[in-house]
């Protein structure tokens, strides 16, 4: 497993660090950060297998994501406009120990039991993470209990702002007996030019596990 994430890394990465240019006001061309740029931009305090002991950064879902090179390819594009909701690596450890009885204690035990579920169902729970919408957190403020159609076909996640003065977004996913995840991290890396990266300390659960 870790020779295929290798791998990955190396067709993936190559891809996601080819950013187009734009005209400036001055008529010089500046690159336009994309989503891809924004998974990869804390990628120099990793080891070589992508990971490090800080959990509450996305190393675990960046490393999964590199592994499916359309994926990696839709976060690139500057013309895309997604919504991409980022579980932390605490979020990951959780979602171990729930299924396994594991408290994991490194990241990247983590991500091969994650990698043990299967190549499809990882997929399946990453397209569940991504809405094809451009949304800020502002946005998102004003849009409680809006369905929000991801790229997991017939899977929706339901906005469910909560307080008044001080407002959380949680975000309601198909397992009705686990706790929402909420959006701890808004407008991740700023506004990029294909959307927007929200952090979130649950992993969004595409079925309604036991």
């Amino acid at each position: 497993m870790r020779k295929l994430i290798a791998a990955a890394v190396v067709i993936a990465a190559g891809a996601a660090v080819t950013v187009p240019a734009t005209a400036s006001a001055t008529g010089t061309k500046a690159p336009q950060r994309t989503l891809a740029d924004i998974l990869l931009a804390d990628s120099k305090s990793d080891n070589a297998e992508g990971f490090d002991r800080r959990f509450w950064d996305y190393d675990i879902v960046t490393q999964a994501v590199l592994l499916f090179p359309d994926l990696v390819e839709a976060a690139s594009d500057p013309d895309a406009e997604l919504t991409v909701f980022l579980p932390t690596d605490l979020a990951f450890r959780r979602l171990v120990y729930e299924l396994t009885g594991q408290w994991l204690r490194n990241e990247a035990d983590v991500f091969d039991a994650v990698a043990s579920l299967g190549v499809d169902t990882v997929k399946s729970v990453l397209l569940y993470h991504i809405v094809p919408a451009s949304i800020s957190y502002r946005a998102a403020l004003k849009s409680d209990g809006a369905e929000l159609a991801t790229l997991l076909d017939g899977a929706d996640i339901v906005v469910d702002v909560r307080g008044k003065k001080w407002k959380t977004v949680r975000l309601v996913d198909l397992d009705t007996n686990d706790p929402n995840a909420v959006v701890i991290r808004p407008n991740v890396g700023g506004a990029a030019s294909n959307g927007y990266a929200h952090g979130v300390n649950r992993v969004l659960r595409p079925i309604d596990l036991p």
